[in-house]
């Protein structure tokens, strides 16, 4: 298959491209398109990092293509990740979601439409930008719904299980279990679902009650909202390190909330996990590995009965999403994502 990054010469579009040609994950009879912003600083830098590309990977390397303008954007899967980065001020811990929303609406709905007008009509477009919600929202208008994903959630799940692990002592590949809902703001962690190799269904329970430490998933929202104010000080303050610290005392879908945001504020950002992750999603697509993801999708009504654009179950393959699957949730898990549906199509109203 060939591939498409929009946005690659921004931090995390330039990782994933390393990391697709480094891991060999198309041949070098395929394509990579690394597609810019011709107004931007990648008109500039973006030449300059596909020959750096083709000299460090001569043996292995894919064709490489640099694209300028929208409607020559084209390729079998296409990776969006253009637009404003999510910035955060250390001083006041604050992200500005709704300003990074406004920004960002032009850039998805320029790329969306273009890929409908140009693209064969198969492509599958994997969303990295955020807001992930608006960016999938606004793909999913011109686009086939069922060939447009988020990351999301996805990248939720990932962080989940290794907080998962980290407290149980073993390694994330044993866990199964998945993050839903928006990504960032209002997650929804599914304990339910939380499965591990080697474990009998009496030491899983035994041992998810005690590294939740008597934490409630009906409270989970509040619970994160509380520690993100003690994180918050410490932050105004300079404090990394005890901000880490502080976290460390909660339990796993707590840390996998306030974790990256500690992150970002650091300013590290989250670019290798982020791209890392998006590599994974790639590789189950282009070896046409179908397997159980979670990611943001447009529901209509197939999942728990939910109409919005939330991170949700389904069986990933090289056609996109190739069916939703409606997983048992518990009452108090089905409870929050209801309402983090509502809360996500009050934004998406708004803005579109």
């Amino acid at each position: 298959m060939n591939i498409a990054i929009i946005g690659a010469g921004g931090s995390i579009g330039r990782q994933i491209a390393q990391m697709v040609v480094s891991e060999r994950l198309i041949d070098r009879d395929q394509h990579l398109i690394l597609v810019g912003n011709k107004s931007g600083q990648s008109a500039k830098s973006l030449l300059g990092f596909a020959v750096d590309l083709r000299d460090a990977y001569a043996e292995i390397c894919p064709h490489i293509e640099t694209v300028f303008e929208p409607e020559k954007v084209w390729g079998d899967v296409i990776v969006m990740a253009a637009g404003d980065t999510i910035t955060a001020d250390q001083k006041s811990g604050h992200i500005d979601r709704d300003m990074l929303a406004k920004n960002n609406i032009p850039v998805f709905l320029e790329y969306a439409s273009a890929l409908a007008e140009t693209g064969h009509g198969y492509e599958i477009v994997i969303c990295i930008s955020n807001p992930n919600e608006l960016a999938v929202a606004c793909f999913a208008k011109y686009l086939n719904r069922k060939r447009v994903i988020g990351m999301g959630s996805f990248l939720d799940s990932w962080r989940f299980r290794k907080e998962i692990a980290k407290d149980l002592g073993i390694h994330r590949q044993k866990i199964h279990g998945f993050m839903v809902g928006e990504h960032g703001l209002n997650m929804v962690p599914l304990w339910s679902s939380i499965h591990i190799y080697g474990y009998s269904e009496e030491k899983l329970e035994s041992e998810l009650n005690r590294i939740r430490k008597g934490f409630k998933t009906i409270n989970f929202l509040r619970d994160c909202a509380l520690v993100r104010d003690k994180v918050h000080q410490l932050l105004v303050k300079g404090h990394i390190l005890d901000a880490y610290n502080l976290i460390a005392g909660y339990p796993p879908d707590v840390r996998t909330f306030l974790t990256p945001l500690i992150t970002q504020l650091s300013g590290s950002k989250t670019i290798i996990g982020t791209a890392r992750a998006t590599l994974a999603l790639l590789q189950m697509i282009v070896l046409g590995s179908d397997a159980l993801v979670t990611g943001q999708i447009k529901l209509e009504g197939d999942f728990h009965g939910i109409h919005s654009t939330i991170g949700a179950p389904f069986v990933i393959g090289n056609k996109g999403v190739d069916r939703i699957i409606e997983l048992p949730l518990l009452e108090d898990e089905e409870k929050l994502l209801i309402q983090t549906a509502e809360n996500v199509n009050k934004k998406l109203e708004l803005l579109l």
